[in-house]
């Protein structure tokens, strides 16, 4: 891996105030906030909230640490030119490139996830909450393991320079994002006249879309369900390392040398 790409990279998500201002009010203060008055007035926790502290949470956050990470972008904004010289005196390779830059986005988005996480933990067991060790584990382990795919099909889509595959990427991730969002529609008995109906049937096709994609496109791991069943079950784990590691390998393969001359077109 080379530091000076993985410097950039976290200069480029770090000193962007809209970013951390982002990240923080969707990271923490909401679903925090959430946590606190669900439990202050004797709620369940609503949809939104578990929305917020899964993997749809991880993808919200790295969408935005994403943004201008991956491509000639991140190195254009004028903050941190003191290492463009690092890179131009030392050549580096496509896959150092895609890794340095993989390893920070995905390191970042499972810290603040993984804290948020710590952080509702602790607050449902000063309320009264009985949550085991292992699952407090299980969840961290679960943000770090989402962040690290998520990002990987985001850098892949960044650097592949096909406006076809990125806009059939952008628009699978946000078919994903909305069937984890929109809770299961059932039919009523009675007939809703046909532009109820309409509107059921395509709710439904984008749901089992949106199941499709998780499937096959992003298939996150559920850590606790793994390690607590009687016989561990390896196709989850495969199919996780399958991806990311197409993902990336996709991504190498996409990268041009051009994206080593920070500031051409």
């Amino acid at each position: 891996m080379n530091k000076t790409i993985m410097k950039f990279t976290i200069m480029s998500a770090c000193l962007d105030p809209l970013k951390l201002l982002y990240v923080a009010l969707l990271g923490f203060v909401m679903p925090i906030g959430m946590k606190v008055a669900s439990m202050v007035h004797g709620a369940a926790d609503s949809q939104t909230f578990e929305m917020l502290t899964g993997k749809v949470g991880v993808a919200f956050v790295l969408m935005v640490l994403c943004l201008g990470l991956a491509g000639n972008t991140s190195t254009q904004s004028g903050r941190g030119g003191e290492y463009l010289p690092l890179i131009f005196t030392r050549p580096i390779s496509r896959a150092e490139y895609v890794i340095s830059k993989w390893v920070v986005i995905a390191a970042m988005g499972g810290c603040l996830t993984a804290l948020q996480n710590m952080i509702i933990a602790v607050i449902g067991i000063f309320f009264g909450e009985t949550i085991s060790g292992q699952a407090v584990l299980s969840m961290v382990a679960e943000r770090f393991l989402d962040a690290a795919l998520i990002s990987a099909a985001m850098i892949l889509t960044m650097l592949n320079r096909n406006p076809a595959f990125q806009i059939t990427a952008i628009l699978g991730f946000y078919i994903w994002l909305a069937g984890q969002t929109i809770p299961p529609v059932s039919v009523a008995g009675v007939s809703a006249g046909a532009t109820g109906d309409l509107s059921i049937e395509a709710t439904k096709l984008m749901l089992s879309m949106s199941q499709y994609i998780s499937t096959l496109i992003l298939p996150t791991v559920n850590v606790y369900d793994l390690i607590s069943a009687a016989s561990f079950n390896w196709s989850p784990l495969i199919a996780y390392i399958s991806a990311v590691s197409l993902y990336l390998l996709f991504a190498i393969a996409a990268t041009s040398k051009r994206e080593f001359f920070y500031g051409t077109n």
